[in-house]
Parts: structure tokens; C-alpha cells; sequence
């Protein structure tokens, strides 16, 4: 095979699939059997098969987008010389940060915890009581690199295990910022990431989704 050479297709911003691109839900039997239906998908279906409605949109996220951090520590071993000769107990945290835009019940069920916020009868209900909130979670990104690329991210058990400060006046968005940390599904995997290649063919026709916000 020829060694590949520099693409400008492969460089890019990130924009999320205008309409719905940030979807999370309660881990259950129903949700992990949506998830499933993705998993199971080969090719493309993978990153094209819709987001199942048992995984709802959790709506606008803020301009800044989402970060992805991994925190990596290990412990070393020296010899007699202080010299460095292995690692040992290395542990790896991975998480993601994401601001909620919009105030209804399920972006904010996802930051106080589903069993604390219900709307019935006009009446939009949260308690900020923290002993229910805390629920493994499965999150899918859905999202468009540079001309219609796209990518689909999916964090099959997580938790929210840390919470932004909440501001609240005449000029700032009435928003919530979160932190999500993944755990490991039973292939050892903390995330799934698919992207539409730009160097392998595929036989299926697909519609990209115009981007935007």
C-alpha cells in the first residue's frame, strides 16, 4: 500500500448535527437494547442509523462545545541509582465536559438527577436532592466535521461526577456545565468513536445532515 500523503480533509472544526446532537438517558433495560441497535450496526449504519427515542436529545449545547479530557497516573519503580526502570498501577480517567443550554426536563434531570425533576400539569418540578442523582448514564455526541464528515461518539456507561457553577442574571445564559466520567463497558472500552472515513470506499448510499447549530 502507498504511503499516504498530507489531506486537507482530514483537518477540521467540529460542529453537531443541526436538530439534535448531544442525546443521554438512564442505563436500563430499555435504553442499553436502543444502544444495542446501534452497536450491532455495520459500515456506515453505524454513524447514519437514527439515535433511538429511548435516548432523548438533551438539546442546546453552549458555543464552547464539549472537551474531552484523559488523566493518565501511574506509579514508577526506581533502581539503587534513582533511575527510572519501569511503571506499575498506571490508572486511566476519562471524561467529558458539556454545557446545557435549555431549561426543561431532560437536560436537567441529566445535571440534578432523572428521579428529581418531573413536568406534569404545566408545572416544571426539581429538587435539589443529590442521594438520587447519582445513575450511570449512557451519552451519544452526534456530530459533522468539514464537508458533512461524519462522526458519532458513544460513551456506553458514565456518570455526572461533577457540576458547574450555575450563574444566573440579565446577560448570561440560564445554564448548566457538567462533567461526565466514563467507566469501562464489558470490552474493556470507556469510548466509542466512529468517523466516516476519507481513505476506505463503502457501497451504501448516505445522506449527510447539513450542520449547524
Amino acid at each position: 500500500m502507498a504511503q499516504a500523503t498530507n489531506n486537507t480533509a482530514n483537518v477540521s472544526t467540529t460542529r453537531g448535527v443541526k436538530g439534535g446532537y448531544f442525546f443521554c438517558a438512564v442505563r436500563n433495560a430499555t435504553t442499553i437494547a436502543a444502544l444495542e441497535t446501534l452497536t450491532s450496526a455495520t459500515g456506515l449504519a453505524k454513524i447514519t442509523t437514527a439515535i433511538p427515542d429511548a435516548i432523548p436529545n438533551m438539546g442546546y449545547v453552549s458555543g464552547d462545545g464539549f472537551t474531552e479530557g484523559v488523566d493518565r497516573s501511574s506509579d514508577t519503580l526506581s533502581d539503587i541509582n534513582g533511575d527510572t526502570v519501569d511503571t506499575y498501577g498506571s490508572t486511566t480517567t476519562e471524561t467529558l465536559g458539556i454545557t446545557l443550554m435549555e431549561t426543561r426536563k431532560e437536560p436537567l434531570g441529566l445535571y440534578y438527577g432523572s428521579a428529581n425533576v418531573t413536568d406534569a400539569n404545566g408545572l416544571l418540578d426539581v429538587n435539589h436532592n443529590w442521594s438520587n442523582s447519582d445513575e450511570e448514564r449512557i451519552a451519544i455526541l452526534d456530530l459533522v466535521l468539514k464537508n458533512g464528515r461524519r462522526w458519532r461518539k458513544v460513551i456506553p456507561i458514565c456518570k455526572v461526577t461533577a457540576r458547574g457553577e450555575f450563574t444566573g442574571n440579565s446577560t448570561t445564559a440560564a445554564q448548566r456545565n457538567l462533567t461526565l466520567t466514563y467507566q469501562t463497558d464489558s470490552s474493556g472500552s470507556g469510548c466509542h468513536d466512529w468517523y466516516e472515513s476519507t481513505e476506505t470506499g463503502t457501497t451504501t448510499t448516505t445522506t449527510t445532515t447539513t450542520t449547524g447549530n
